[in-house]
């Protein structure tokens, strides 16, 4: 009986360490990660709103309406957080409440604009538009022969896009470059292509279309070496003009603190 008792105990001591064994190997080890990556569509929406909390602040959101933008900014942060973890259908939830919050503001911030002082909009403007020029500015825009827009290019116009379109007494000129390799017709022609598909992009992000007017200078004004690939690289672009036109709306009525329910009202 004591063997019949022990075999039995040998089992289930054999049976347990089996048991712990496959079970620890379940847990993921020192350091790793336990949840699923981001998805790379959410992630790049995130990126995207970054940006956006980076204009509104520009446009003085965090010093006249201190307590929308930081609702906004913890609701940017939450779902952040949410997607690094994996929890992708939570952080969908918390960016559908930023989107709601984002459009509150977005109004709260053009009745302040052309209703009170609170806001300083030739100084936003001129940091709005060096920030723009920047975007457009970026390397790396297309391949050798090609019009299609690489993808850095691409995040950089959606960003850019986001200034432009809430800038609509702004006109944009592009300009497309090529580099010195090919005939000057062909250069000429692939210059306005590119120039072209940055323009719909732009149009496609919701920038109006008569913002914006196409040229190309092909390999005209392209000044290179040979040798050197980096300079062909750099020739493969399309440049960007700002031109502002001068406000047309009315002056400016300054409304006390009394009246702020006025916009409470009218959203």
């Amino acid at each position: 009986m004591v063997r019949h008792h022990g075999i039995k105990l040998d089992y289930l001591s054999l049976g347990l360490g089996l048991w712990l064994m496959t079970g620890c190997s379940t847990w993921p080890a020192a350091g790793e990660n336990p949840y699923s990556p981001p998805e790379t569509e959410q992630w790049h929406e995130l990126e995207h709103h970054d940006f956006e909390l980076q204009i509104l602040a520009t446009r003085g959101a965090k010093s006249c309406l201190p307590g929308q933008y930081q609702t906004l900014e913890n609701l940017y942060l939450k779902a952040r957080q949410e997607a690094k973890a994996g929890f992708s259908d939570d952080a969908d939830i918390t960016l559908l409440q930023y989107q709601t919050q984002f459009a509150k503001i977005q109004q709260q911030m053009d009745w302040l604009e052309y209703h009170t002082l609170c806001l300083n909009p030739h100084y936003s403007e001129i940091e709005l538009r060096d920030k723009f020029l920047v975007l457009m500015k970026i390397d790396n825009q297309f391949a050798f022969n090609r019009t299609q827009l690489l993808p850095d290019y691409q995040q950089a116009l959606r960003r850019a896009a986001s200034i432009l379109k809430r800038q609509n007494h702004w006109h944009l000129q592009l300009t497309g470059f090529t580099d010195t390799i090919g005939s000057e017709n062909y250069n000429q022609d692939l210059g306005m292509r590119r120039a072209e598909t940055v323009k719909r992009f732009l149009i496609e992000q919701g920038v109006e279309a008569k913002q914006i007017a196409i040229f190309s200078a092909g390999e005209r004004l392209s000044k290179e070496n040979p040798a050197s690939r980096t300079e062909r690289l750099s020739n493969r672009k399309v440049e960007a003009v700002v031109l502002v036109e001068h406000h047309t709306r009315s002056p400016h009525r300054v409304y006390s603190l009394q009246d702020w329910h006025a916009v409470r009202e009218s959203l």
